[in-house]
C-alpha cells in the first residue's frame, strides 16, 4: 500500500493522540476555572484598569494573546500586567525611533 500525503493530512487526531505531544491540549470545556477570592478579583480588576489605560495611551486598536497551556490569560493578573508592559515597552521603543513614512 503506497503512502499518500493526502491520506496523512486527511486523518483526524484523536484526543489521546493530541495529548501525546510536548504540550498537553486543553479544551475550554475540560478546563474548569477556580473561583477567585475577593482580593484576587480586586487585583484582576486593577490589572485590567492598567491595561485599558496603556491601550488607550498607545492608541492600540486591538490585540490578541494566548497561552501555551490553554488557560485564559485574561483571568490572570500577572498575565494582564505582562500584556500591559509589552504595550508600554513597544510604545516607548517606537517613540524613541524615527518613524518611516
Amino acid at each position: 500500500m503506497a503512502f499518500r500525503l493526502r491520506d496523512f493530512l486527511g486523518r483526524r487526531r484523536t484526543p489521546t493522540a493530541a495529548a501525546v505531544g510536548p504540550f498537553p491540549v486543553a479544551s475550554a470545556l475540560e478546563t474548569e476555572r477556580p473561583s477567585l477570592t475577593p482580593a484576587q478579583v480586586a487585583d484582576l480588576k486593577a490589572a485590567w484598569s492598567e491595561l485599558r489605560q496603556a491601550v488607550q495611551e498607545a492608541g492600540v486598536i486591538s490585540f490578541h494573546g494566548c497561552t501555551r497551556d490553554g488557560s485564559r490569560w485574561q483571568d490572570n493578573p500577572e498575565s494582564v500586567r505582562a500584556m500591559t508592559r509589552t504595550i508600554k515597552g513597544t510604545q516607548e521603543y517606537t517613540a524613541d525611533r524615527p518613524q518611516d513614512a
